[in-house]
């Protein structure tokens, strides 16, 4: 036959040889396919797959990264029956698979505290220089220039009662009045005004009657007034009962509370 047809009979030869090839080159590819379903490599190349964590499905992927990833998962055979679509962001506190992807944590400032009211500081503490000028309650209250009130309600309408020298000084100046006025010597009253040999100034005022004239020395202690202000009554100034006003200048007022 190979005589009768030469060119039949290598026709033939040729065809059984490319089958054969062919069944062996599909023999090695299935044997690849086989390789890689139990986990192996292929070609020698070391691909590691990350899984991201369930709950990190559940956002949608970032696109700006989806091309890259998607491109590099193409190239080394993987994740074309997967579609990143579906995926979030592979992000588990610590180091994430794509670069910025971590939540960034910035500090919460402290909001402010809003600074303690204080009272007005009007000078140096002279704690222990200055006695308690009269008898009464304290209202503790500053009030007009680093001045308090001590009260004693209706008391001066019946009895006088003594206003002390806070400190020895020399008197500086007195501003008797007989008016009746709220706003006799601008509110005051009668009123009057020692200098203490440290600088320092006291006022008292609202006095039903003055006991010193200005130029006298006066001791701590001594009696340089009796307490006034009672309304419509001559001297009480702008007071609403029976008080004295003290003032200091100069120092911080000892007696606000």
């Amino acid at each position: 036959m190979t005589a009768k047809h030469p060119m039949g009979a290598s026709l033939i030869i040729i065809s059984i040889v490319i089958l054969g090839f062919n069944l062996v080159n599909s023999a090695a590819f299935i044997g690849k396919l086989a390789a890689l379903n139990n986990d192996a490599t292929a070609g020698g190349e070391v691909t590691e797959i990350v899984s991201a964590p369930e709950s990190a499905k559940e956002a949608s992927f970032p696109q700006s990264a989806l091309g890259v990833l998607t491109a590099n998962a193409s190239s080394a055979g993987i994740f074309e029956d997967s579609p990143l679509d579906d995926w979030g962001p592979l992000m588990t506190g610590g180091n994430s698979l794509l670069q910025n992807q971590n939540p960034v944590t910035m500090p919460t400032p402290e909001p402010k505290k809003p600074a303690p009211k204080s009272a007005p500081y009007y000078g140096p503490s002279l704690s222990g220089y200055f006695i308690f000028p009269t008898t009464g309650y304290n209202q503790g209250r500053l009030h007009s220039y680093n001045a308090i009130d001590i009260s004693r309600g209706d008391d001066c309408l019946y009895e006088d009662i003594p206003v002390f020298a806070a400190a020895s000084g020399v008197i500086t100046a007195t501003y008797p009045t007989q008016s009746a006025a709220r706003w006799a010597n601008n509110g005051y009253g009668n009123y009057f005004i020692i200098l203490h040999p440290n600088g320092v100034t006291t006022l008292y005022s609202h006095l039903k009657t003055i006991l010193v004239n200005a130029g006298q020395y006066v001791y701590q202690g001594s009696i340089v007034a009796f307490m006034g202000g009672y309304p419509r009554t001559p001297g009480a100034g702008n007071s609403t009962g029976c008080h004295l006003h003290f003032g200091v200048r100069g120092a911080a007022q000892p007696f606000a509370r």
